[in-house]
C-alpha cells in the first residue's frame, strides 16, 4: 500500500559541488538554504539585505545594489533610530547619513559577490504585499510604523512575469554562466487567511513555473512541492503549524542532495558536517590524550575533505 506521493524531480547530478560560488536570497528559507550549505563547506553567502518574503522587493534591491541607489525617500525614523523600508531590522543607525552609508557597503558586498557568484537562490514566500501609501511603494518590511500608513495587496501576476523577465535577461547579459535557482517557501503565510495563503503561493508557483520555462539557466527546486504534497502532515511542522519542523527540513534537503549533488560532493558533505561535530563536542573535563586523540580525528578528516575536493 501507498501512503504518501513522492515529488518527482528531475536529477542534475554535478549542478552544485564545493568549487561553486553561491548566493541567496529571500525568505527564511532562503536562510536555511545557506545553513545548510555553509555547515557542509560550500562555498554559499547570505546576502544581507535581510529577510526578503515578497518578490518586488527582491527584485529591487537586486537593481538598487547594482545601480548603487539607496532610495532615500525610503528611510524612516522610529525611536530614536533610522531604518529603510527594503531593508531588514538589522540595518539601523543614529543618522540617515549613517545608514545610507551603512547600506551602500550591504550593496557592494552584494554586487562584488556576484561578480564570482555560480549559483543564485531566490525564495519567493508570499504574494501579499504593504504599500506605502504616501510614497505609493511596495516595502519590504514596515518598521512597526502604524498599519494605517500602508494599504496591503496581492502582486498582479503579469506584472511580476514582466519585472522578472528584464531582471534575468540584465543578470544573464552581465553574467552568462550564472544558474539561478527559484523555490517557493513552504511556510505558510496563514495570517492573511487559508484561501489567501493559497492565492498567493499560487501567484509564486506560476511565476517561478514561467520562469524556468523562458530561460534554460532559470531552475526550480520544489521545497514547497515537498512539503504540501509529500510529507502532507501537520506532524511535520512546529506548534506554530506555519513553519516546517526540522524533521521537515532535513527531508527537503536531503531531496536537494539526490537532485544536485554528485558521489564525491555528497561525500564531502557527509564529511563536512561530521567535523563540525567533532568540533563542537567538548568534553567536560577532557584528558590531554583525548584533547590529542580529537585533534587527530579533525586533522584526518580534514585531509579526507581536501584529498576529495581536488578530485571533484
Amino acid at each position: 500500500m501507498k501512503f504518501r506521493t513522492a515529488v518527482k524531480i528531475d536529477a542534475n547530478k554535478g549542478f552544485i559541488n564545493h568549487q561553486h560560488k553561491m548566493m541567496s536570497i529571500g525568505s527564511c528559507f532562503a536562510s536555511n538554504i545557506g545553513a545548510y550549505l555553509n555547515v557542509r563547506q560550500f562555498n554559499i553567502e547570505q546576502v544581507q539585505f535581510g529577510i526578503q518574503f515578497n518578490p518586488v522587493s527582491i527584485e529591487r534591491n537586486i537593481r538598487d545594489a547594482i545601480s548603487g541607489t539607496v532610495d532615500e525617500k525610503l528611510v524612516v525614523a522610529r525611536d530614536e533610530h533610522f531604518y529603510h523600508y527594503n531593508y531588514s531590522a538589522n540595518h539601523f543607525a543614529k543618522t540617515q547619513a549613517i545608514l545610507t552609508n551603512l547600506l551602500r557597503n550591504v550593496q557592494i558586498d552584494f554586487t562584488q559577490g556576484l561578480e564570482s557568484c555560480d549559483r543564485l537562490f531566490l525564495t519567493f514566500g508570499t504574494a501579499w504585499v504593504y504599500r506605502l501609501v504616501e510614497q505609493n511603494e511596495i516595502v519590504s518590511n514596515c518598521h512597526k510604523i502604524p498599519q494605517n500608513q500602508f494599504k496591503k495587496e496581492l502582486l498582479d501576476l503579469e506584472e511580476l512575469k514582466h519585472l522578472y523577465v528584464r531582471l534575468f535577461e540584465d543578470l544573464n547579459s552581465k553574467k552568462p554562466e550564472l544558474q539561478i535557482v527559484l523555490t517557493v517557501s513552504p511556510v505558510r503565510h496563514v495570517k492573511n487567511g487559508l484561501h489567501e495563503n493559497n492565492l498567493s503561493k499560487s501567484i509564486l508557483l506560476l511565476l517561478s513555473d514561467f520562469l524556468v520555462q523562458k530561460f534554460d539557466f532559470v531552475h526550480y527546486f520544489p521545497a514547497y512541492e515537498i512539503v504540501m504534497d509529500d510529507l502532507r502532515d501537520y506532524r511535520f511542522f512546529n506548534s506554530d503549524l506555519i513553519h516546517p519542523n526540522t524533521q521537515a527540513v532535513d527531508y527537503i534537503f536531503e531531496r536537494f542532495q539526490e537532485t544536485y549533488f554528485n558521489k564525491v560532493t555528497a561525500e564531502i558533505s557527509v564529511l563536512a558536517k561530521k567535523l563540525i561535530q567533532l568540533k563542537s563536542h567538548r568534553p567536560s573535563a577532557p584528558s590531554q590524550a583525548q584533547t590529542k586523540q580529537a585533534r587527530q580525528q579533525q586533522e584526518a578528516l580534514e585531509t579526507e575533505i581536501l584529498e576529495l575536493k581536488s578530485k571533484a
